[in-house]
């Protein structure tokens, strides 16, 4: 939902940028376990003020496209949901902007003003699975019916419980693990297979993961 990765852009402000894109980037390959590599990257960033992690945040623009889809996602029935193993500090944000309800994401621990950690429970990747999972449930929408999209190797068990998968400009682990994949620089570029999915689906309920 946003063009970039919120640890390498901290890292372009600390001077870490090619070692926190290098771990985020090997994450979503699969080649670092998601929770490991999220130790990794919080341990460069450990004690940095909360302030200057908005400021970057603050900074991350949406992608091209992004209003649009959530909007047409609404307009087909569908609730549009954030389940990231990012950081509220952006996707309750982005969620606001884009007026969505239902966000799944994971906390910083915070002293002094300061980050010190991750609250948990993390969301990794099993964790998205089960939040969708669970949500679904408590919204009444039968998963087959659910469109998971994603583009990293935490997004994999996911996209396995739902009735369409799309990878977004993703690594090659997740384009092999989804229904279809779809490359480009505009997210509406993902529309024509979910308003396919919309209108031939079993039942018309649509539940969307756009991060």
């Amino acid at each position: 939902m946003v063009n970039a990765e919120l640890f390498p852009a901290l890292g372009r402000r600390l001077g870490t940028e090619l070692l926190l894109d290098d771990i985020t980037d090997r994450a979503m390959r699969g080649e670092l376990d998601f929770r490991d590599s999220l130790e990794m990257r919080l341990a460069l960033i450990h004690g940095i003020e909360i302030e200057l992690v908005k400021q970057v945040a603050d900074s991350l623009s949406l992608s091209s496209g992004a209003v649009e889809t959530v909007n047409e996602v609404k307009s087909l029935g569908g609730i549009p949901v954030i389940i990231t193993g990012g950081f509220d500090i952006l996707a309750e944000r982005v969620a606001e902007v884009l007026g969505i309800e239902y966000v799944s994401c994971n906390h910083f621990e915070i002293e002094d003003d300061r980050i010190t950690g991750i609250k948990e429970p993390i969301v990794t990747g099993v964790g998205k699975a089960e939040k969708l999972l669970g949500l679904a449930s408590w919204l009444g929408v039968n998963p087959k019916n659910c469109v998971a999209v994603g583009d990293g190797a935490n997004d994999i068990q996911m996209m396995k419980a739902t009735g369409l998968s799309i990878a977004y400009n993703g690594r090659e682990k997740v384009c092999k693990t989804a229904t279809v994949s779809v490359n480009g620089e505009d997210l509406r570029l993902i529309l024509p297979y979910i308003r396919e999915f919309a209108h031939h689906g079993a039942r018309r309920e649509l539940l969307v993961n756009p991060v």
